[in-house]
């Protein structure tokens, strides 16, 4: 338990804890990395502990099913796709639960480039919710929203990470016919603290404000970094790295150096998992289904509930789906059913920003062996030089 032993990879942050204790006597504090965890203000505790008990990971709980249907989704609407992060069908859920009256809790990225989940009621705000954002969102009070939301008959549809359902769960201590979940298929979550060391460093690279940050760019489905650049005389330039091996952020993401503690340790990175709907990108969906449309995004769905199912029926009409299964599922994404790997350097990574500066350790540590060709191959497909090499890549 974290509160006894302070080993950061038992705690994800969930704030259940927080939410739960009736004498309002934890709060959560940032580390020296920029993750909260949950401190307890001993004058105040009364030791009911109840803390402990709804804590998910001391006492994870696995109720959904072990057989989930699996299917590759996307939505029929080509043009609702391209604005999704994969196939669409998280929109296509929200504004059915928005439509009837409903509530949608998930994370979004502001015009300061924080990342935190918020609540949406109208259709044309979830535009906000939509697309991938690879920070640990601030919880802030969107529990005791959702809990207040339920007690007045709303439907709630809550989608974030499966620590965060896991949190989500735990702190209402009941189940709700009245809410719905959905999971992300997670690769680990880095602190907001080293996405706003990171933001700094492409200020001063690029001369100006970053804004409409976009960790991938929605209309091609492949991991991409796309942002514009405000400048002080007023002029603007967007910025896109086609491929995550030219972000020093995403590229450290990806190969497990910068996630929280917990992440390389996870609980609910398993079968069953913790929504009653499981959401990610279906990789490898054009080598398993021959027709598959896959250029503008699949999604990757897993029902794990009766409620689950009863809402996939609900929307089948704006849907294709094609039946799969969680083995051909995990085949290019593990962290399905496995936790992320740990780098080598993920324990001192964090003291060496810090000491040395983000912009040093991103030009280093930060950087792909492949950087400078890449770097040279994307000039050369975005100026009439390719013209002249492209003859050379079809021998």
């Amino acid at each position: 338990m974290y509160f006894k032993t302070k080993k950061k990879a038992e705690c994800t942050g969930c704030t259940a804890c927080l939410n739960s204790c009736p004498r309002k006597c934890i709060k959560m504090h940032q580390d020296n990395e920029g993750f909260l965890y949950p401190v307890i203000d001993k004058d105040k505790c009364v030791e009911c502990g109840l803390c402990e008990k709804v804590c998910p990971v001391e006492n994870p709980i696995f109720n959904n099913s072990n057989t989930p249907s699996v299917y590759a989704a996307y939505v029929n609407d080509i043009q609702e796709r391209q604005k999704s992060s994969s196939g669409g069908v998280f929109y296509v859920i929200a504004k059915w639960v928005i439509d009837n009256g409903g509530i949608v809790f998930g994370s979004t990225i502001d015009n300061h480039n924080q990342v935190y989940h918020c609540a949406v009621e109208r259709t044309e705000d979830l535009s906000i919710l939509r697309g991938s954002k690879y920070v640990q969102s601030d919880l802030r009070n969107v529990f005791l929203e959702v809990k207040e939301a339920l007690k007045l008959n709303r439907y709630c549809y809550f989608v974030g990470t499966p620590c965060q359902v896991a949190g989500l769960k735990a702190y209402l201590r009941k189940d709700y016919a009245n809410l719905l979940t959905s999971d992300l298929v997670c690769h680990g979550v880095p602190s907001q603290w080293i996405f706003d060391q990171h933001i700094s460093f492409l200020e001063r690279k690029y001369n100006g404000e970053i804004h409409n940050y976009r960790f991938r760019d929605n209309k091609a489905w492949r991991g991409c970094e796309i942002f514009e650049v405000e400048r002080h005389n007023g002029s603007h330039r967007t910025i896109i790295n086609p491929t995550y091996h030219l972000s020093p952020y995403l590229y450290s993401f990806m190969y497990g150096m910068i996630s929280r503690y917990s992440c390389y340790d996870c609980k609910f990175a398993i079968i069953p998992r913790q929504g009653d709907i499981t959401l990610a990108d279906y990789w490898g969906a054009e080598r398993l289904f021959a027709d598959i449309e896959s250029k503008s995004g699949v999604s990757l769905v897993l029902c794990n509930t009766t409620k689950g199912e009863e809402i996939l029926n609900k929307i089948k009409d704006s849907v294709s789906l094609i039946k799969s299964s969680v083995e051909d599922a995990s085949r290019f994404n593990a962290n399905l059913i496995h936790t992320l790997d740990k780098h080598p350097i993920r324990d001192i990574v964090y003291e060496e920003i810090r000491n040395k500066g983000y912009k040093k350790v991103a030009e280093t540590v930060f950087r792909s062996t492949d950087y400078y060709k890449l770097k040279l191959l994307h000039t050369l497909l975005n100026t009439t030089a390719w013209k002249l090499v492209r003859p050379l890549f079809k021998r």
